[in-house]
């Protein structure tokens, strides 16, 4: 039997979570199957479970995956040398990216993370780490900006960074109902 590389290992579990992705997306966790996902991507569930063990670990990997394509898009927004202005800026222009309503899949995904953490240690776990991971870029950046005298030095940093992310969260929520009128410009102009 002919090996199989980790390259194409590796390429093969990523189509399979983009695939889980839009069906936990359209269907919710709860309602979307192991045999739901194996039809959208044409593979058999045996192909699918070569790589992940239950439709919970195939959601965990979902999610972790959205996670960390968010922070990247995020925390490469800006360059070390930009003022912090411009940093918060440039990561306010990407968020209001995200309200758009061509990115309903991550929302969606976002939320059912929300609604399932407490059933699944795993997902609360990656949750968890993922909201950490941007608290504490957002603190860092209003630390930089009470260093050099640009942010209000009573400002506490942490509650901030918390303020701006629930704020955020609002706005993914608010984009998701047809009329609201929650798009990337008005996110931005708020």
């Amino acid at each position: 039997m002919p090996r199989i590389s980790p390259q194409y290992e590796q390429a093969r579990k990523d189509t399979i979570i983009a695939g889980a992705a839009q069906v936990f997306a359209d269907r919710g966790y709860e309602q979307a199957t192991i045999d739901q996902i194996a039809q959208y991507l044409h593979l058999s569930k045996g192909a699918i479970y070569i790589y992940f063990k239950s439709k919970e670990e195939l959601f965990v990997s979902v999610l972790q995956s959205i996670y960390e394509q968010r922070f990247t898009l995020l925390s490469s927004a800006f360059q070390a040398g930009d003022p912090v202005q411009v940093k918060f800026e440039k990561i306010i222009d990407r968020l209001g990216g995200l309200v758009s309503r061509q990115d309903r899949v991550f929302i969606r995904l976002w939320i059912e993370g929300f609604l399932e953490s407490e059933q699944i240690p795993a997902l609360h776990a990656i949750k968890t780490a993922s909201r950490r991971q941007f608290q504490d870029m957002l603190s860092g950046l209003l630390l930089e900006g009470q260093h050099i005298g640009q942010i209000d030095p009573h400002l506490d940093p942490s509650d901030t960074a918390a303020t701006l992310m629930a704020l955020m969260d609002g706005f993914m929520l608010h984009s998701l109902v047809e009329g609201w009128d929650i798009g990337p410009e008005k996110v931005y102009r708020i």
